[in-house]
């Protein structure tokens, strides 16, 4: 028994390599196809971003949902509501239907590049060309990051440049697009290269415990994005300005003296070299920290409208939620490694064989740990979209507060609604999995429930 074990087992032994080559070359021959199948199923799903336009149903003219009885006395006028418009309604739909569309073509971009042995290939190419793993990275990111943008590119054109021309939300050149997106190619790639090689230097040095190495290098360089990001980054796609306005200068001003905040700093963007839409931020950190209004909302809301909007982007910087926002971000990032860490091993045991992916400590793993944390980022929309709507809904209690001003706020409401082309009553599910701000019309009734 003991030799026919040993016969057995010197048969079989050199047929184990040989069937794992084969699986592989098989596998290899199949990829290409199969990776075109997965892509066509990408293009299918882009299509239906065309005419996936009814959502619910809601009349063209109908109005948001009566509003507190209590805003009847405010004026003899009715009560402010937005008026819904055809546009409004497929303007809406085809970017919630866009929004889970980019979801599965960037997954299927990325399962692209795996299994069409890119990934393997540039891979090849930065460890031949490249001396240390710094130099890799600086070769392999540039090339990956190249691949998937030019994979992503039919929805994010049409996303980005297209609906907005549709619907008249825009008036960027195209030249000026492609300049916007090799700006930010390249701003990806030259910041992005230096993090990769951070990362998989941690995986060499403990393959098993890296992410906590990861996570705690990862901490200042989020701090440092986003207190740089306003001084450095911001900068190189816009025109930064003090307000210009004296007189509303002024009042905002004292606005901010009331909202007890000092030293605060507003800039205008001029915005309106790419898009007709009206929007304002807070950014920064620290020193950096700012308020930033669009010159597109400075000239089509009134000065009772803008000064609401600046209170409630007050409350953010007021109540510090740059930070929180920041601290959740960081601990996102936590479980997010964690379980990019054990779900991507998973994926590579099944798969790593016919992606020519050796392991999670292979350079041209990358694509499939993205793969994994992005799926994560997806699933974790709602938790998300739920933590920033509490945060807008104090922000506009801060500035409900600090002016006073209850109908301005309810009128900028329905001017941002529509001129952005913003649905204020969308589907439950599209707010619970989607939204980062309260729906328009819950907006508009508590503004009027704070006037007296």
């Amino acid at each position: 028994m003991s030799n026919l074990r040993t016969m057995t087992t010197k048969t079989t032994t050199p047929r184990g390599p040989a069937k794992r080559a084969k699986t592989r070359e098989k596998g290899s021959r199949r990829a290409g196809a199969r990776a075109y199948v997965v892509l066509g199923v990408g293009a299918g799903l882009a299509a239906a971003v065309w005419w996936l336009r009814r959502g619910y149903r809601q009349e063209s003219g109908a109005k948001t949902p009566s509003l507190d009885p209590n805003a009847q006395r405010l004026t003899s006028n009715a009560p402010l509501a937005v008026t819904i418009t055809p546009e409004m309604v497929a303007y809406s739909n085809a970017r919630y239907a866009l929004y889970f569309a980019s979801a599965a073509w960037s997954g299927l971009a990325l399962l692209f590049v795996l299994r069409s042995g890119l990934s393997a290939r540039f891979r090849d190419l930065a460890f031949r060309k490249g001396r240390n793993g710094l130099g890799r990275a600086f070769i392999y990111y540039p090339l990956f990051a190249l691949a998937y943008g030019a994979l992503s590119l039919p929805l994010a054109f049409y996303g980005s440049f297209v609906l907005p021309h549709r619907f008249g939300l825009s008036n960027q050149s195209l030249r000026s697009w492609l300049e916007d997106g090799l700006k930010g190619y390249l701003l990806g790639a030259g910041l992005g290269s230096p993090v990769i090689a951070l990362l998989y230097w941690a995986l060499e040095r403990s393959p098993r415990r890296w992410w906590l190495g990861f996570w705690l290098a990862s901490i200042p360089l989020l701090v440092f994005t986003i207190l740089l990001s306003p001084l450095v980054i911001d900068p190189l796609f816009n025109r930064f300005t003090p307000l210009k306005n004296e007189r509303l200068r002024e009042r905002i001003l004292e606005l901010a003296e009331r909202a007890g905040i000092q030293h605060g700093r507003v800039f205008e963007v001029d915005a309106s070299r790419r898009t007709k839409a009206v929007n304002a931020y807070v950014t920064g950190l620290g020193g950096s920290a700012r308020i930033v209004l669009w010159d597109t909302l400075l000239e089509r809301l009134d000065e009772d409208e803008i000064l609401f909007v600046m209170a409630h982007e007050m409350g953010h910087y007021a109540e510090k939620h740059v930070p929180a926002l920041l601290a959740a971000s960081i601990a996102g990032t936590l479980v997010f490694l964690i379980a990019g860490d054990w779900g991507t091993r998973r994926l590579l045991d099944r798969w790593g064989d016919q992606w020519q992916v050796t392991g999670l400590d292979d350079l041209a793993s990358l694509p499939a740990l993205t793969l994994l944390t992005s799926a994560l980022g997806f699933l974790a929309s709602p938790a998300e979209a739920a933590f920033s709507r509490y945060f807008e809904r104090r922000a506009d209690d801060f500035g409900l507060r600090t002016t006073g001003n209850g109908r301005a706020a309810a009128s900028g409401f329905i001017r941002l609604s529509e001129l952005n082309l913003s649905h204020p009553e969308p589907p439950p599910f599209i707010e619970f999995w989607m939204f980062t701000h309260p729906p328009l019309n819950q907006r508009i009734e508590n503004a009027l429930s704070w006037e007296s």
